[in-house]
């Protein structure tokens, strides 16, 4: 059963208004034209060669979702005792999905990536053909899912919370530990929460919703290889959650846009992530200092930033990188807190030989950040200087921590 709305909250719904080129509604016929929106078939949007398939004929069609599946758990089959992808297979279990046809539901149409991928294989070209699809299909739908493997979901939302610039209507990844066919599944709950969230007019991020909480994407972590409850926000908290009630925490969404919608591409891939460990080498890390191709280097610290103080060696490595043009990272490898490098001695070192602190971005965020700004062809001081400023809501800062501090009164939202 599809969940219900708070009594409290509940409002007549009004007629959808004509959006501005970077509004939540459905553009109109002249402003698509300027911005390139499909206007006349949706059936091209997508990627799959049979192109949209309509789920639900009885949902509430003042508002779209566009669900794109990418492939993942969530749509394997048993295929000889093992679980495959196999194309069109989730379309059929979707399709006489009856929850979907309940009132309150948002219209939705279907695609499918062609190749369907295990996230395992999922990289920037494939961001890039995510964030295409959204772009091009930006004005004709309200809100939109991917349906995406767990394992690198929280890399891929991360990165869409960048390459999508000045969002003003949801997207939002889920997916399943167990295939939408079997009897336990939490398939079924992780896309009907996710289509919801989708639906509401209140979101203009990138979230992750998945055992019952919508997470900001660029703050998730995948930190259980089979609980249901596979993903946690460990430096801020989650921003609504779905039960008998929808519950939207409001004041710690990001706030709606000012500017156009715009999408950018991630190319670079030469960032590699180094784990400092009890008695580690240099010779590794020298490696990274002869090699050409490396731009980027997310060194996973202890605590808040610490390595070992006697290898003097090691800090003339780390100057080495960064006079050869490497944007050096410092992350934590714990899963909580943030880097402070001025705590510790040898950490005040690091910051003196030009490594930046991550503050407490999870490492997937870091990476997915990194490789936009080199994307966009920022010279290393300026993507170092980038790095460490709050461009979607991926670290703390003062302001944003108060505010998600405040007394909270008003958890509810509408689907209108």
């Amino acid at each position: 059963m599809a969940p219900q709305l708070r009594k409290s909250a509940a409002k007549a719904s009004k007629p959808a208004a004509k959006a501005k080129p970077n509004g939540k509604g459905k553009a109109t016929a002249a402003g698509a034209a300027k911005t390139g929106a499909l206007t006349k078939k949706t059936d091209k949007v997508g990627t799959s060669p049979s192109g949209l398939q309509l789920l639900n004929k009885d949902g509430n069609s003042r508002r779209k979702v566009l669900i794109l599946y990418t492939g993942g758990t969530i749509g394997m089959s048993d295929i000889g005792g093992t679980l495959g992808l196999v194309p069109g297979s989730l379309l059929k279990q979707l399709q006489s999905l009856q929850e979907l046809n309940q009132m309150k539901m948002p219209q939705c149409l279907f695609d499918e990536f062609s190749p369907i991928l295990d996230s395992a294989d999922m990289c920037p070209e494939d961001w890039c053909k995510i964030a295409g699809v959204i772009e091009k299909a930006y004005y004709e739908y309200d809100g939109f899912v991917v349906l995406h493997g767990t394992d690198t979901m929280a890399y891929t939302a991360s990165a869409l919370s960048f390459m999508l610039e000045q969002l003003a209507k949801p997207v939002v990844l889920t997916g399943s530990q167990l295939p939408f066919a079997e009897a336990l599944t939490d398939a079924r709950q992780n896309l009907l929460g996710a289509i919801v969230f989708a639906g509401l007019a209140d979101l203009s991020e990138v979230c992750i919703f998945f055992g019952g909480k919508l997470f900001r994407g660029n703050r998730t972590k995948k930190v259980d290889a089979t609980s249901l409850e596979a993903f946690q926000s460990p430096n801020y908290p989650h921003l609504a959650e779905l039960g008998t009630d929808i519950n939207i925490y409001r004041r710690r969404l990001s706030d709606p846009p000012r500017g156009r919608f715009r999408v950018h591409k991630i190319h670079v891939t030469q960032i590699v992530v180094m784990w400092v460990i009890p008695g580690f080498s240099d010779e590794f890390f020298e490696c990274l200092v002869k090699s050409k191709s490396v731009k980027g280097v997310v060194l996973m610290l202890y605590g808040c930033g610490n390595a070992p103080a006697r290898k003097v060696s090691f800090l003339k490595c780390l100057r080495k990188m960064v006079d050869a043009g490497i944007v050096v990272v410092a992350c934590s490898q714990c899963s909580t807190g943030k880097v402070v490098l001025e705590k510790y001695a040898v950490g005040k070192a690091f910051s003196e030989c030009g490594v930046i602190s991550a503050n407490d971005m999870t490492t997937e965020a870091t990476v997915a950040k990194l490789a936009y700004l080199m994307s966009k062809g920022l010279s290393s001081e300026d993507c170092r200087k980038a790095m460490q400023q709050n461009l979607r809501g991926e670290m703390s800062t003062e302001m944003n921590t108060l505010r998600i501090n405040e007394p909270i009164t008003d958890l509810s939202s509408r689907m209108s």
